[in-house]
């Protein structure tokens, strides 16, 4: 297994669309790290600040300080969940929804781009392989 290849190709990846994405938003009131929360929150309406903490590996207190300034500027709103009052749920307003066409754009256009000349089937395997993959990263413990 050429386990140097492999890194390198994901770190290859993570940093140049990282790049991409940062290019982007340079012209909003948003950061990269915000797009993350942002479009994985219009993904899973009602997600609580514990389940996007799990689902991203990002510390509690990270998520808590991305939701408060992201509410800020009006891009969420938070509800106090039923089930459990002590949850908050976030959802996007209509300019957290306006964002994510933005970021829909943007990543349809970086995927052509890296995808090009790649099967569906192949696609669709990475893509079950490299979720797996991520599964087991935040579950390592050295």
């Amino acid at each position: 297994m050429d386990f140097v290849k492999i890194a390198r190709a994901i770190g290859i990846l993570n940093r140049t669309f990282q790049s991409y994405l940062s290019k982007a938003l340079s012209e909003t009131d948003l950061s990269y790290s915000d797009s993350i929360f942002l479009v994985n929150i219009g993904n899973r309406p009602g997600v609580s600040q514990e389940d996007l903490s799990h689902l991203l590996a990002i510390d509690k207190a990270a998520i808590a300080r991305s939701v408060k300034n992201l509410e800020k500027k009006g891009y969420i709103q938070t509800e106090r969940s039923i089930q459990d009052k002590r949850t908050k749920e976030l959802y996007l307003t209509d300019s957290g929804k306006d964002f994510m066409q933005f970021m829909d754009k943007l990543h349809e256009r970086w995927a052509a781009h890296v995808l090009q000349d790649i099967n569906e089937t192949d696609i669709e395997s990475f893509a079950t392989r490299i979720d797996m993959m991520g599964s087991r990263a935040k579950s390592f413990e050295e």
